[in-house]
């Protein structure tokens, strides 16, 4: 069914780009074991004095920060369990001064990482380069920033300082539409009206084109004041990657009366229709090969929501979805996964987000 055609005369028009996008910042060189030791040689940092090399610079570090946030005029809450809900926390905040921009709130909090360090070998009787999972102090920052919109970045204080970073690509692409005037109005993270479609979709496609590492290189640095040292003796910086990402076509109908009129019969439709083999071929696999498929379980998931149908198809983490959000039909494919797609990288990256983080 190719409902753009079928239901012409019903729609608006459609919309298809980034929703929410989880990017990781990692120095690469220090998850090396031989580097990191070139790095602390190149700091004349013995072995045995690392605990005491490493706890002055995450002190720095978290110090540093400190004084950025209160730089900023804005509150830093300690939280004591990490799995308290950051993003509803700071929207709260925002919701407060909503007028502000730039960084609207931050949050310290223990939590789970693998950080590098070193420990003696039993074997050898000598200390050693390794890695370790453990706990360390980590900071977010939500922004109401003025390129991105509503985002937060994360950093860890230990080695080897990774950082993530959140966007929202609905929110991004209203800054956009800002700049250039063009009207729109907003349902819980999707667009329910345009002034112009054509240009939002034109807007759209430049972000996913367009090099913004080197607007995260910008905020990273104003808060790792450890990162020149870093990058004097390794000679590199952050290197940006997606580590997760949704990937959303809204279909925008005039009323949301005419989006239901026929939803609930194309959701059984396509629950009933499609097979294993037309799902294992959504998430690029080899249907002829599908005998061989031995890990995670496909799965056809249809549920009755408040806000109407969503159906569901999935393999391990990564995900096909179709629902009603207002007038709009979204059908959102999310990749929490990406090693599950193995593919052959040729050359270097040039230019997108997937590029190289530092100038």
């Amino acid at each position: 069914m190719d409902i753009l055609k079928q239901f012409e005369g019903k729609i608006n028009g459609a919309l298809e780009t980034f929703d929410r996008l989880i990017i990781n910042g990692y120095l690469r060189q220090l998850h090396s074991f031989r580097l990191f030791l070139y790095y602390l040689i190149q700091n004349n940092v013995l072995l045995k004095d690392f605990q005491s090399f490493a706890s002055q610079q995450t002190a720095a570090l978290c110090n540093h920060i400190e004084s950025y946030i209160q730089g900023q005029g804005c509150p830093l809450t300690y939280l004591s369990s990490g799995q308290t809900d950051k993003s509803e926390l700071a929207c709260q905040r925002f919701e407060r001064s909503s007028e502000k921009t730039e960084l609207i709130c931050a949050f310290s909090v223990m939590e789970l990482c693998k950080t590098m360090t070193v420990k003696p070998n039993r074997s050898s009787q000598e200390l050693e380069v390794t890695s370790r999972n453990t706990k360390c102090k980590h900071y977010y920052f939500y922004y109401n920033d003025k390129e991105f919109g509503w985002m937060f970045l994360k950093i860890q204080t230990w080695f080897p300082y990774n950082v993530q970073i959140y966007l929202n690509g609905r929110e991004y692409l209203s800054m956009l539409l800002k700049t250039e005037g063009i009207s729109y109005s907003m349902y819980n993270n999707s667009f329910s009206y345009l002034e112009d479609f054509e240009k939002a979709q034109e807007l759209a496609n430049g972000t996913l084109n367009k090099k913004i590492s080197s607007s995260f290189y910008g905020m990273v640095k104003k808060i790792n004041c450890l990162l020149p040292d870093i990058e004097e003796a390794l000679g590199h910086s952050y290197y940006w990657c997606i580590d997760q990402c949704e990937f959303a076509t809204d279909i925008n109908f005039k009323s949301r009366e005419e989006l239901s009129g026929f939803y609930k019969t194309l959701v059984e439709t396509t629950y009933f229709t499609f097979s294993s083999h037309d799902i294992y071929s959504f998430f690029g696999r080899n249907v002829g090969k599908i005998h061989t498929f031995r890990k995670g379980e496909i799965i056809s998931d249809l549920r009755h929501r408040h806000q109407g149908y969503r159906i569901k198809f999935k393999i391990n983490q990564n995900q096909i979805k179709m629902y009603d959000k207002g007038n709009n039909l979204r059908i959102e494919v999310t990749i929490n996964n990406p090693r599950d797609f193995k593919i052959l990288k040729k050359g270097k990256s040039r230019g997108g987000i997937f590029s190289k983080g530092y100038p």
